[in-house]
């Protein structure tokens, strides 16, 4: 299929997601695998391919976003099932074109954000669903209820949970996985404590003592949502949780106006387009606060500037919180099943339900789905390796506090740090996660990313932002 075969409200809904791809992915998503190219055949199917692991085309290739596709996960694959892994790394619309656009047949996997999957696993059929008997890690009893029962975990979302369960769930009865997830994060405000106190809303990033010192992204599915949340907290539009991932016209207009506003009137030192930018905003000091994702705050204290990752609040009427996405893995239709690849794609899933995965991408600021299995995550080992150990996952995970004293909380990097293998005693001038323990963030999500209905019209109205 190539692009103007694609369905026009298809192609158009989704064609601005360039911006929301490169800000959620933190990074420009440049290649730095093998091409992917396959010889398979046409067939399509859902089913296992009942070769075993050994049978389809190598290597296996896998497209996506550089935070989802890891040479990491791919090195811990190969390690268990001795298969060779192409990783691609890509745009997320770069891999929607990729794929909706003729090479579907070319990759065995794609990873994605959930602002992006709508286009490949909702208006088309470029995946092929997993059943959740095919992934062994796949545990309802030590998987969060974030993706088991979002309708109850998430019920203050209201209407927004049934965004999550439409791109999650590929059938009513909740055996089959349309995407399945493997990394996920609540993104905050990230700010230098040397010039701010504290922030706890998106409502701080308009706060006219930081006029001029704040930054927010060039992306319209990212930040106006932000100004949504903003807007109707303070009683400034009229909203309903529940729509706010999927706004009206009429509200879309109320946060471009607002924008406008607020970019007229110097609140923003700059908008930030790529991830490095945020990082050198930062760590510069030319801003001190912004929307900013956890892997920036991260590097900006890498580069030896402090930054803090707020602990978010609901706002004066519940309006406000995190806004939370995840990325997932789907075995490609019909590149999967024609290169006879089904099986070893379900086991790439499996692998980042492992024991090794979690710590490994924690140290980047992101969780995993299967946290609460502790026997394992925290504790346990299995073919793909060692689980974080105690200190690790309770920093990580509980609001658990470091066993060695931290003489710079906003400088601390998880990546550095040596975590006791054994049970300690958690100094009183330990460090402790910021933005706290994983139920509390859950508890003040406000918004569940996705790329919503009006998208023809956001993206047209952001120009007038993007121009003023």
């Amino acid at each position: 299929m190539t692009e103007d075969q694609i369905p026009r409200r298809k192609f158009v809904k989704y064609a601005g997601v360039a911006g929301a791809g490169a800000a959620m992915a933190g990074c420009s998503g440049n290649g730095n695998g093998g091409n992917g190219n396959g010889n398979g055949g046409n067939g399509n199917g859902n089913g296992g391919n009942g070769g075993g692991l050994d049978s389809g085309e190598r290597p296996l290739t896998w497209i996506g976003p550089a935070w989802a596709v890891r040479d990491e996960s791919a090195e811990i694959y190969t390690d268990v099932t001795g298969i060779d892994v192409s990783t691609t790394n890509a745009t997320i619309p770069t891999t929607q074109q990729r794929l909706l656009g003729g090479e579907r047949e070319s990759f065995d996997a794609f990873s994605i954000d959930t602002a992006g999957a709508g286009a490949l696993v909702n208006d088309n059929d470029a995946h092929t669903p997993v059943p959740t008997d095919d992934l062994p890690g796949w545990d309802p009893e030590v998987t969060s209820e974030l993706f088991t029962n979002p309708t109850e975990r998430l019920s203050h979302l209201g209407a927004q949970t049934e965004t999550v369960n439409e791109v999650l769930w590929q059938d009513e009865e909740r055996t089959e996985l349309r995407f399945a997830p493997h990394v996920y994060n609540f993104d905050a405000v990230g700010y230098n404590p040397e010039f701010v106190d504290e922030a706890t809303l998106w409502s701080d990033l308009f706060d006219d003592q930081y006029e001029g010192d704040s930054i927010i992204g060039a992306t319209s599915a990212i930040t106006i949502p932000q100004a949504l949340m903003h807007l109707v907290d303070n009683g400034m539009l009229d909203g309903d949780v529940g729509d706010l991932n999927n706004p009206t016209e009429e509200q879309l207009d109320a946060a471009i106006d607002f924008l406008i506003e607020q970019k007229e009137s110097g609140q923003f030192r700059s908008t930030w387009t790529a991830y490095g930018e945020s990082v050198n905003l930062m760590a510069s000091e030319e801003a001190v606060i912004g929307d900013l994702w956890q892997p920036a705050a991260l590097d900006t204290r890498r580069s030896g500037t402090p930054i803090t990752y707020a602990t978010m609040e609901t706002g004066n009427n519940g309006f406000q919180g995190y806004r939370y996405w995840y990325g997932g893995i789907s075995p490609t239709n019909p590149g999967a099943t024609s290169r006879n690849n089904y099986d070893e794609v379900a086991k790439l899933i499996d692998v980042h339900y492992g024991a090794a995965f979690p710590g490994f991408i924690q140290g980047y600021g992101y969780s995993v789905p299967h946290y609460p299995n502790e026997e394992l995550v925290r504790d346990g080992s299995d073919e793909t390796g060692e689980g974080m150990g105690p200190e690790y996952y309770e920093w990580a995970y509980n609001g658990g506090t470091t066993y060695n004293a931290i003489d710079e909380p906003a400088l601390f990097d998880p990546l550095e740090y040596d975590w006791a293998d054994e049970e300690g005693e958690p100094s009183d001038d330990g460090g402790t996660r910021d933005s706290g323990p994983i139920e509390e963030r859950i508890d003040r999500i406000g918004f569940f990313q996705i790329w919503p209905d009006n998208a023809s019209y956001m993206t047209d109205r952001w120009r007038d932002f993007t121009s003023a």
